[in-house]
């Protein structure tokens, strides 16, 4: 009886409970982890993240006052919306979207956070649960959109800090033209990589050097056009150094060097933005000193008040979401001898010639390998065809596969027209639903098919592509995946109907030679 009483006693405690979900977030969880963790380890811009966690650690025990009299009550209101997150993630993680299964790990901490502990621990705990949202890298589609106009902003201040100085400089864009040479603010000099660090530094530094709420959510929220402005400062500092000693001084040592420099400038202005704000009301005499804020009687324990069903409901989740997790991965990768590169260069009628993809564009593409050919029929008609090949369909990557809605616009082409088509009579598949874009260059139109499949499966959709894979994981069906994207050139005055039967017939025919192809040539390694 004694022992029975033990046992209950100790799944009754919050330490307890904690330290059993915190390990069962790690194995649920790893391959996102793994990656975000990768992330830090070989990009430079996203190297903080390992002491996001160290002063979450530090909140809690610089907080821990607020352990005492604690009532520990789980929160069921809140297992709809934690289940919907689990499956979201779930999803995530089995069809490889490391855009989706990175920034939730965050939210699923402050869910089962929540669930099991209740309302009370939340508004007490909320800061240093709620800072481990810096850990996740900023996803590529805030590069595409928030990154993109953040590098606009730095052009233009940074040519107008350059012509304060009395210098003559043409902006264009994202070119600052000092007539002598030319400086372009890319990706990296967006001021994107200062914003989320200078964020997670004004929350650190409100909490610790502000105590009246208002002041604290202003320093904040400061630190964005903080951000903005000395990355502006940097690139016109950078295009006045260019303009005296040559553009090597836009790149290298100083490059690196000034991005540090510059960081540390926004935390002075940081520091002195917090000192202006003492002159406001309530002065820091009246403001409650931090320990007065924190105290709690010491004369209450923590008190666990039917925490255990939410506890062992929240072990049985993590638990099946690392077994589908590890299951999947244990599905050895689908090769291809002689690599995807290695596709037919005769297609029918078509007679094609390869062309090299190089690595770099490989990997940003999403893919593992991939083939790139032009062809061309007896009547001189041309397709461009690309394949995109993924032999390990359930890896987590930051990178999937790329949508042509993105990429063809950004390489000049204009889109005229985006539709879904079925087409009809395709081997093994009988009919399939592809995307088809109309474009145009120059004057010229080409018609532009793509589509994502699997070994089974074949769909219009990158997120339905991703459901399928998911399906793949959990039935522990191995698959490799595919992203097939053929481009038509269109006959001087000829109708968008008429290429469209002529490109149904390449993919008909495309399709009975890749099917084969695969059926020959492919091995699974560990098998």
């Amino acid at each position: 009886m004694a022992v029975r009483n033990f046992k209950i006693n100790i799944t009754g405690n919050i330490w307890f409970q904690a330290s059993v979900l915190f390990f069962l977030f790690l194995c649920a969880y790893w391959i996102p982890l793994k990656g975000i963790v990768n992330t830090w380890m070989t990009n430079e811009d996203y190297s903080y993240g390992f002491i996001i966690p160290v002063i979450s650690l530090y909140l809690f025990w610089d907080m821990r006052a607020r352990f005492d009299g604690l009532t520990v009550k789980g929160n069921w209101k809140i297992l709809p919306v934690l289940a919907a997150f689990v499956l979201l993630s779930v999803y995530a993680i089995l069809g490889s979207s490391g855009n989706i299964s990175r920034p939730a790990i965050p939210v699923l901490i402050i869910l089962f956070t929540f669930f099991c502990f209740g309302t009370e621990f939340m508004r007490r705990f909320m800061l240093p649960l709620g800072f481990l949202i810096f850990i996740v890298p900023l996803p590529a589609v805030l590069d595409r959109t928030f990154g993109v106009f953040l590098k606009s902003v730095s052009s233009k201040l940074g040519g107008e800090i350059i012509r304060l100085l009395g210098m003559s400089v043409n902006v264009r864009g994202n070119v600052i033209d000092l007539g002598v040479t030319q400086l372009q603010v890319v990706d990296a000099c967006s001021g994107l990589r200062f914003v989320f660090p200078l964020l997670a530094l004004g929350v650190v530094y409100a909490y610790f050097f502000e105590k009246v709420r208002w002041k604290q959510v202003f320093c904040v929220f400061s630190t964005v056009p903080i951000a903005i402005l000395t990355n502006a400062l940097r690139v016109g500092i950078t295009g006045v150094l260019t303009y005296y000693y040559g553009p090597e001084m836009a790149q290298g040592f100083f490059h690196d060097f000034s991005g540090w420099l510059i960081f540390m400038v926004a935390f002075a202005f940081l520091f002195v933005l917090g000192r202006f704000l003492r002159f406001f009301p309530p002065s820091p005499a009246l403001d409650k000193p931090k320990e007065a804020r924190d105290k709690r009687s010491h004369d209450h324990a923590i008190k666990m008040e039917g925490g255990r069903s939410a506890f062992i409901v929240s072990t049985v989740l993590l638990i099946v979401v690392a077994v589908l997790g590890f299951n999947t991965q244990a599905l050895p990768p689908v090769r291809v001898m002689g690599g995807i590169s290695s596709f037919p260069l005769v297609i029918g009628d078509w007679k094609g010639e390869s062309i090299p993809v190089p690595s770099d564009i490989i990997e940003a593409s999403g893919a593992e390998e991939s083939f790139e050919g032009f062809y061309r029929n007896s009547k001189a008609e041309t397709v461009s065809l690309y394949i995109g090949y993924r032999s390990t369909a359930f890896l987590e990557n930051e990178n999937f596969f790329h949508s042509p809605t993105v990429c063809l616009p950004s390489s000049g082409l204009t889109v005229m027209e985006t539709k879904k088509r079925k087409v009809e009579g395709v081997p093994f598949f009988n009919e399939i639903w592809v995307s088809e874009m109309v474009v145009e260059s120059m004057g010229e139109k080409r018609l532009v098919y793509f589509w994502f499949q699997t070994k089974d499966k074949a769909t219009y959709s990158k997120d339905i592509n991703r459901f399928h894979l998911a399906l793949h994981a959990i039935r522990h069906d191995n698959t490799h995946d595919l992203f097939i994207r053929p481009i038509m050139g269109l006959k001087k005055d000829e109708s968008i109907e008429n290429a469209e039967k002529r490109m149904d017939q390449f993919v008909r025919d495309m399709m009975e030679k890749l099917i084969k192809f695969l059926k020959e040539n492919q091995i699974v390694k560990g098998n």
